[in-house]
């Protein structure tokens, strides 16, 4: 893994950050907990801090003002927002300002370990001399393998070390989806076209959203668990909620097109 992952971890209840320990005990991370930003940033003056997890409602100062400030230290640092689900929206809202991603208040083991699993990727993919990235994983100015890139606002791919490219969906599409009554994914073997639908989604209200494909070529893997169970699935969109692998046909060509 290289050098040890130092983990900053603030909140302002003693409960939630018991229970992050807990959950992160069993991890090969060094995991640093305080109570408050002035706590937060003694601890960064000592220790060299590869990620934050940072509540979102603190006194004083609160998570998108210590995002801030601690951007300004490092913009190469993953920030994560702890969140109610009464405060989704404003996480979303952090997500835009340059937040990695957020976990709502209660989290699960699985839920947590996918959003820290991704952050420390990108801090390892700058050690090792990966392409320059923005926190929230936005578009690169190269293609590296295990290369995270969001398109937008709906979608994100990923390219393999083995030219696949794995495709799913961003956290901030599915909440405007609402909760999930059926999905439609192409089946492997399938060929697919830039700029046609190959994910389909039914609100409870059964209304449609549809997913644009960014890249042309051959379905080699589906992920069931997605069309097994959506709900479950798609709560870790950027992990075990991937939708699709596929082998890309024309890659250099397309992501030129998307600016990538």
């Amino acid at each position: 893994m290289g050098k040890d992952i130092n983990i900053l971890v603030v909140d302002d209840e003693q409960i939630v950050l018991d229970s992050i320990t807990k959950l992160l005990r069993k991890e090969p991370y060094r995991l640093h907990t305080v109570m408050s930003a002035d706590e937060a940033f003694a601890v960064m003056d000592t220790v060299d801090i590869d990620i934050v997890l940072t509540d979102l409602m603190m006194p004083e100062i609160d998570g998108l003002e210590l995002m801030k400030l601690v951007r300004d230290r490092s913009r190469r640092i993953p920030v994560v927002m702890i969140t109610g689900y009464a405060t989704v929206n404003t996480a979303l809202q952090a997500t835009q300002l340059g937040a990695f991603d957020y976990v709502a208040k209660p989290f699960s083991k699985k839920e947590l370990l996918g959003v820290v699993h991704r952050a420390v990727a990108l801090v390892q993919a700058y050690e090792t001399g990966g392409p320059d990235r923005k926190p929230n994983g936005e578009a690169a100015t190269t293609v590296a393998p295990r290369t995270f890139k969001a398109l937008g606002d709906q979608s994100w791919l990923m390219l393999e070390e083995d030219g696949s490219v794995l495709l799913g969906v961003e956290r901030s599409f599915l909440h405007t989806v609402g909760k999930i009554q059926t999905v439609f994914l192409p089946e492997e073997g399938d060929e697919l076209r830039q700029g046609s639908v190959y994910f389909k989604i039914f609100s409870s209200d059964m209304r449609a959203h549809t997913v644009l494909s960014p890249l042309s070529g051959v379905v080699v893997r589906v992920n069931r668990e997605v069309t097994d169970d959506a709900e479950t699935a798609l709560a870790d969109p950027y992990g075990g909620g991937w939708l699709i692998r596929l082998k890309p046909s024309k890659f250099e060509q397309e992501v030129k097109l998307l600016g990538l």
